[in-house]
C-alpha cells in the first residue's frame, strides 16, 4: 500500500521528472569529452539513463490510464490528499464520509494498478532506486498528514 501512496504523490510532478531526466541524459551526451571513463562504461551509463527515462514515461502513461478511469470526485480526493491541490468545488459529503471514501478509493486504486501490472514487486524492481521515488518514500507519511483541519474545512460545504 505504501507504493501506491508514493505513486499518487509522484504523479503531479512526473512530467517535470521525465523532462529533468531527459535533460540530464542530453547533458551527459554533449559533455562526453569531459568524462574520463572508458567508452564502454560511459556508454552503459548513457543506456541506463535512457532506460530509466523510458521507464518513467511508461509509468506516466499507466498512471494516466488509471486517472482516466476515476471519476472527477475521486481525482479531486486523491489530488487533495497526495498533491495538496484543493478541489475546484467543495465536497458535498461530511468529513467522516470523506475518510471512508478515501479508504475505499485506495483499495480501488491498488486494484487498478494491479490490472496495469504495477504491483509492489514491480515498483521495487523498476522504480524504487530512482532518486525521486526514494525521496518521496522517505516523506510519504508526512505528506499524508500535511492536510490540517483548516484545509479540511475549506473543502467541505458543511
Amino acid at each position: 500500500m505504501e507504493y501506491v501512496k508514493i505513486l499518487l504523490s509522484a504523479y503531479p510532478n512526473l512530467d517535470k521528472v521525465i523532462r529533468t531526466e531527459g535533460e540530464n541524459y542530453l547533458r551527459r551526451c554533449f559533455n562526453s569529452a569531459f568524462f574520463s571513463e572508458p567508452c564502454d562504461k560511459f556508454s552503459e551509463k548513457l543506456l541506463s539513463l535512457y532506460a530509466r527515462r523510458e521507464k518513467l514515461i511508461v509509468l506516466k502513461n499507466k498512471l494516466d490510464v488509471l486517472f482516466s478511469r476515476l471519476s472527477d470526485e475521486e481525482k479531486a480526493m486523491l489530488n487533495f490528499k497526495y498533491a495538496g491541490i484543493l478541489p475546484k468545488t467543495k465536497f458535498t459529503f461530511s468529513t467522516r464520509t470523506y475518510f471512508r471514501r478515501q479508504i475505499k478509493l485506495m483499495k480501488k486504486v491498488e486494484e487498478y494498478l494491479g490490472f496495469l501490472n504495477l504491483t509492489e514487486e514491480t515498483f521495487k524492481k523498476d522504480y524504487a532506486d530512482i532518486w525521486f521515488f526514494k525521496s518521496l518514500g522517505q516523506s510519504v507519511k508526512e505528506i499524508a498528514r500535511r492536510r490540517n483541519d483548516l484545509a479540511l474545512k475549506k473543502i467541505f460545504s458543511s
